[in-house]
C-alpha cells in the first residue's frame, strides 16, 4: 500500500500502521457497506473508544487535553450541508490543544482515525464522507486519504485548502452546521486488497484569535461502484432497446 504522507508526520505513518495490524473489515459486493458504523453511532462520547474497528490515535499536547475524541452533538453530520445523519458522534479534532496561547515549549496537536476493509471484490470504490472545519483551525494538514495495499493506489484531499463552507460548527445559525459532503474513488482495486480511510490533523495549534478553532470528520461510507464501462454499456444497451420500441 502507498500512504500519502504529510509534513511532520513520522508519528502519523507509525500510527497507520499500527492500525493496518488489526482485523480488517471483510465486504463485497457492489454497493455493499465496507465500513463498520461510518457514522461513529457506537463510539463513546467525550472519548476515543470507538467500540467498532476504527482505531483513533491522540495525543495530550499540554499532559491533561486531547487531541480529538468522538463527539456528538456538533462535531457530527446531522443536518445542514452534510446531509441528513443518524444521530451517533463524529470525530472532534481540537487544533486550540496544541502550543496553548502561543507556547512555542508545549507539543503540536496529533490525531488520526482510521479503518481498514478487505475487498474480495475487484472494481472501483467510493468513499464518501463529511467534513466541517471552523476558520481559526490551524494546523500543518487537516485531510481524508484513501488507499488501496495492490493497483488501487491511493488518492487524498486536503482539507484546509479544498472549498468548503467555514462557520461556527457548533452554532445553530452557522452555514457550515452539519459540515461539507466530499467523495474520493480508487479505480481498478484488485480482489484481496486492502483498503484503508484515514482522517486526521498533524500539528495543530492554538491560534490565539478568538473565535472557533475545531473541525470534524463523519458519516463515512465505503462502497463499490459500477466501472465506466459498465455503464456505458448499461447505455448502449438502454439505447438499443428505445430504437427497438420505435422499429
Amino acid at each position: 500500500m502507498k500512504l500519502i504522507l504529510f509534513r511532520g508526520s513520522s508519528f502519523l505513518a507509525i500510527a497507520v500502521m499500527a492500525t493496518l495490524a488489526h482485523a480488517a473489515h471483510l465486504c463485497g459486493q457492489l454497493g455493499q457497506e465496507c465500513l463498520v458504523d461510518g457514522s461513529f453511532t457506537t463510539a463513546t462520547a467525550g472519548g476515543q473508544t470507538s467500540n467498532s474497528p476504527w482505531v483513533l490515535t491522540i495525543n495530550k499536547p499540554d499532559g491533561v487535553g486531547t487531541s480529538a475524541q468522538f463527539q456528538g452533538g456538533f462535531a457530527n453530520a446531522e443536518n445542514g450541508s452534510g446531509g441528513a445523519g443518524d444521530g451517533g458522534n463524529g470525530v472532534w479534532f481540537k487544533s486550540f490543544e496544541g502550543q496553548q496561547s502561543g507556547n512555542t515549549a508545549e507539543p503540536k496537536a496529533f490525531a488520526i482515525v482510521v479503518q481498514t476493509a478487505v475487498v474480495p471484490t475487484a472494481g472501483d470504490y467510493l468513499l464518501s464522507f463529511v467534513a466541517g472545519r471552523e476558520a481559526n483551525f490551524m494546523a500543518s494538514n487537516f485531510f481524508t486519504s484513501l488507499g488501496s495495499s495492490g493497483t488501487g493506489g491511493s488518492t487524498s484531499v486536503d482539507l484546509l485548502t479544498a472549498p468548503m463552507i467555514l462557520g461556527n460548527i457548533g452554532g445553530g445559525a452557522s452555514p457550515a452546521l452539519g459540515g461539507n459532503p466530499f467523495s474520493l474513488k480508487l479505480t481498478g482495486v484488485s480482489a484481496g486488497d486492502t483498503i484503508s480511510v484515514v482522517g486526521g490533523m498533524v500539528n495543530g495549534m492554538d491560534s490565539t484569535i478568538p473565535g472557533g478553532q475545531s473541525a470534524f470528520l463523519d458519516k463515512f461510507s465505503l462502497t463499490r461502484v459500477p466501472e465506466p464501462t459498465s455503464l456505458a454499456l448499461v447505455g448502449m444497451s438502454l439505447v438499443g432497446l428505445l430504437n427497438m420500441r420505435r422499429r
